[in-house]
């Protein structure tokens, strides 16, 4: 599918193109960000961007050079981040209606202007949402993208004031209620596990910056070290898994592994959101620290042909499956020892340092310093 680019929009309308934000995996995965595409190509100049990673890897996959997988913004940013005659449209498909509407409010609640918002295209339930905010004589532009993509779309229009996070707020504690987690979820706090839920009724409360209780979830206390000060108005929170279409993913965009012989390396320690702006043209590999950042890490890097170290210790959450990792990586596991301890120690040696490294290299330096201190692991070479 080519991107259409018309001339212009309708004379009077003053204004120069239309952004759209396609958020998560979903709607690439489905096929169904084609038809948003295409209604809005019909109508102006339009440029399109993967709102999140697993957005940016399905792109990848799907060899969609018309999404513009080179940033790692969150949605909100990416709307925000529009010309003076820019009309911002969201693209999302929640778990269900409700869930992608609250995602809506969420997301319109950051970001200043109007947002069209197409939730669950090519669904009987879909909707187009106008998020209203502050748009001055843009106002029936947004109006008009909107009004075109219900008709073309055959969805719903609705028009919504913006609304403030559903938050409570004290002189020192905030609570937030999380809308959509089902029992057997896991539930991410910035991108880590922070735990499973059991009840479909999930509360965060924080104070002075630090998580304090999570009801209706049975919660993993690593996890939640790993969080450190937060602000849960602002946070991003989400439950279920990161790509519910990996598994099955038959379009992987696989390179082999890149010719590069020396370079340097990375560290992705449970944080697996940021893989890709994580390494650069000189990374000969990186090394990933945890279960589940391992098998993300390695499977994201994988579309680029960069091979990982990872160091785990066999208490995963399950959050990604599917995962594949590229020719040449190493997956260690630890048999005495926690891969956070580990991880944190192997960085800040600065064992790995320096910008002349060859994967052979590392992988003797990594398992030279796991046997030097009597940290006892099985080595698994991974394959395509």
């Amino acid at each position: 599918m080519q991107k259409t680019q018309p001339p212009s929009l309708i004379p009077d309308l003053p204004i120069s193109g239309i952004k759209l934000v396609v958020h998560g995996p979903e709607l690439i995965d489905t096929g169904r960000v084609a038809l948003v595409v295409e209604a809005l190509g019909a109508i102006g100049p339009l440029r399109v961007l993967a709102g999140g990673t697993m957005a940016r890897v399905a792109a990848l996959d799907k060899h969609l050079t018309f999404i513009d997988t080179s940033q790692n913004l969150h949605t909100s940013d990416a709307l925000n981040d529009v010309s003076d005659n820019e009309v911002p449209v969201l693209a999302n498909c929640g778990k269900t209606p409700s869930t992608g509407c609250v995602f809506g409010q969420i997301v319109s609640s950051r970001v200043r202007r109007s947002i069209v918002h197409v939730e669950g295209p090519g669904s009987v339930r879909g909707k187009v949402i106008v998020w209203r905010g502050v748009d001055g004589g843009l106002w029936r532009c947004v109006q008009y993208i909107a009004e075109q993509l219900s008709h073309r779309l055959s969805l719903e229009l609705v028009e919504q004031n913006k609304k403030a996070l559903p938050v409570e707020q004290t002189s020192e504690v905030i609570t937030r209620r999380i809308h959509g987690a089902k029992p057997g979820e896991l539930l991410l706090i910035e991108g880590m596990v922070v735990g499973t839920a059991v009840d479909s009724d999930v509360v965060i409360s924080a104070q002075n910056g630090s998580i304090v209780d999570i009801t209706g979830v049975n919660t993993k206390a690593h996890g939640l070290e790993r969080i450190g000060e937060i602000d849960l108005i602002k946070a991003y929170v989400k439950s279920g898994q990161l790509r519910r279409g990996n598994e099955t993913c038959n379009e992987r965009s696989m390179l082999p592994a890149r010719p590069l012989k020396r370079g340097t390396v990375t560290f992705v320690n449970h944080c697996a959101d940021r893989t890709l702006e994580s390494v650069d043209g000189t990374t000969i590999c990186a090394i990933t620290v945890g279960d589940d950042t391992t098998a993300i890490s390695g499977d994201v890097l994988s579309r680029i042909g960069i091979p990982i170290i990872g160091i785990t210790d066999g208490d995963d959450d399950g959050l990604y499956s599917g995962a594949c990792t590229i020719e040449g990586s190493v997956i260690l596991h630890l048999n005495n020892a926690s891969d956070d301890d580990v991880g944190f120690v192997l960085e800040q040696s600065g064992a790995l340092s320096g910008r002349n490294h060859s994967l052979a290299d590392v992988i003797a330096i990594v398992t030279d310093f796991l046997c030097r201190r009597g940290v006892e692991f099985s080595s698994l070479r991974a394959n395509k």
